[in-house]
């Protein structure tokens, strides 16, 4: 059956010509990350053309997903590289290390601390001036220019939009790609204001990094169409030893409401100069698989690394290692108030009468994903078909757990619609015949939310 688990890869230098992604695609890559924080949007629009051409190359749906760079706060230019010991005192903004954001000093008090790079050095402030900040350092290492700067105690005012970002949001929407990761979400409100520059065009992942995030994710949840567990800036804002238990709780959120998740950052960092991942990595995608994520993400391995088509192939073999272990993966259920509507009650069923008749596979007749969204949630031991006449629905459930999405001629009338599904699924040596299936679709036909109709049919 192939893996399940879907692979998010981030376009970039190393990998940026068709015969590479497509090579990618072929591997397992089920969705293309570009990352506007490095690169200009000349390149960006690039990455999208190539993304759609390797599509077209590989004859199956491959999702895009714009990533906005946010406001993350950085040390400004230095003239090389500089060393801070424990105990020394350094002066963090005017007359000290620069930082990009000036005015930062203003938000964060005495007592408060700062992380330097990722969290390698820490900072403790001991004076506090309108531009400069007086710290004494607790760890000490290396910085230098463009290093992250992290306050972790402090919810600093900056709005998750830039000026940079709504140009990209503009961009995802003309562009159409499927999916927009927003950055630094801290509230349900961040959500709300992308929606405005994408205007329908693009679904909202909201990027959990920040621990105001992690404490309000269920608001976050609810208001996005999915969420990235971005581990990076989030181990250090939480602390690398709390991740782990963030991550369990954002998918069980997420699959709870058939929203996707992906869990990302240092998957196989190996990777970007091993040919083989090491065996924590294998392990750490095991472990995404077995939590219940719908997509694992690769990062630099793919955009900066020397073995891009290798990271694919790697964490294709482990996601689909641990789907065929026998060990479960977690399902939470749908959450009561979805189960109480007529789409989840349908998809719930399909799901039970699929594993009681040992169904070959769930067809569903989908005009916005959702019903094969409710079905995955469920992760049924056969495969999810998404049979949709929407080209950007199909590359949008290339992103969801288990769900081979195919797209179909609209059709009219209940059993030419089935026909015409199961015909799809059948091109593609999914079903034979003699296979019974599960067939779920809605009346009246392609109008969304609409599923009403479960239906148990033989090939």
């Amino acid at each position: 059956m192939g893996k399940r688990t879907k692979i998010v890869a981030t376009v970039g230098p190393t990998c940026a010509s068709e015969d590479v992604l497509a090579s990618m695609a072929h591997a397992g890559m089920d969705l293309a990350r570009i990352n506007t924080a490095h690169g200009s949007p000349v390149d960006h629009e690039r990455y999208v053309e190539l993304a759609r051409a390797a599509e077209r190359a590989t004859d199956r749906p491959l999702g895009i997903m714009l990533d906005t760079q946010g406001p993350k706060v950085r040390l400004g230019e230095l003239p090389g590289e500089v060393r801070l010991a424990p105990g020394d005192e350094v002066i963090l903004g005017k007359g000290g290390l620069p930082l990009r954001q000036e005015d930062l000093p203003r938000y964060v008090p005495v007592g408060k601390r700062v992380l330097l790079g990722e969290g390698a050095v820490e900072l403790v402030v001991v004076e506090q001036s309108p531009r400069a900040l007086r710290c004494r350092v607790l760890r000490g290492g290396v910085v230098s220019s463009g290093k992250g700067v992290n306050v972790p105690e402090v919810e600093l005012p900056y709005p998750s939009l830039t000026p940079a970002d709504r140009d990209s949001l503009r961009m995802a929407a003309e562009l159409g790609v499927e999916y927009v990761a927003l950055s630094f979400v801290k509230s349900p409100a961040d959500v709300d204001g992308a929606r405005k520059y994408l205007k329908g065009r693009a679904r909202v992942i909201a990027k959990v990094e920040l621990k105001v995030a992690a404490e309000r994710m269920e608001e976050i949840v609810s208001a996005a169409d999915g969420v990235m567990v971005a581990r990076g800036d989030l181990g250090v804002e939480i602390g690398p030893y709390h991740v782990p238990v963030v991550q369990k709780r954002l998918v069980d959120l997420c699959n709870a409401r058939a929203k996707p998740v992906i869990v990302a950052t240092q998957m196989l960092r190996s990777m970007v100069e091993s040919p083989v991942p090491t065996r924590a990595e294998v392990n750490d995608v095991a472990t995404a698989v077995w939590d219940g994520a719908d997509g694992v993400m690769l990062s630099e391995e793919t955009a900066a690394g020397r073995y891009p088509v290798e990271a694919v192939r790697a964490m294709a073999e482990a996601a689909q290692a641990a789907e065929e272990s026998g060990i479960p993966i977690r399902v939470p259920g749908l959450v009561p108030e979805l189960v109480g509507q007529i789409p989840g009650a349908c998809a719930v069923a399909a799901v039970g009468i699929a594993r009681d008749i040992g169904a070959r596979a769930i067809i569903c007749a989908t005009v916005s994903g959702w019903t094969a969204r409710l079905v995955a949630s469920l992760r049924p031991d056969m495969p999810v078909v998404a049979a949709t006449p929407d080209g950007g629905v199909a590359r949008a459930l290339a992103l969801v757990w288990g769900v081979i999405p195919l797209t179909i001629a609209p059709t009219e009338g209940t059993d030419a619609l089935a026909e015409v599904s199961i015909q799809a699924a059948k091109e593609r040596g999914i079903v034979e015949k003699g296979d019974r299936v599960v067939f779920t679709a809605g009346l009246p036909f392609w109008k969304a939310g609409t599923t009403n109709l479960v239906r148990v049919l033989t090939v």
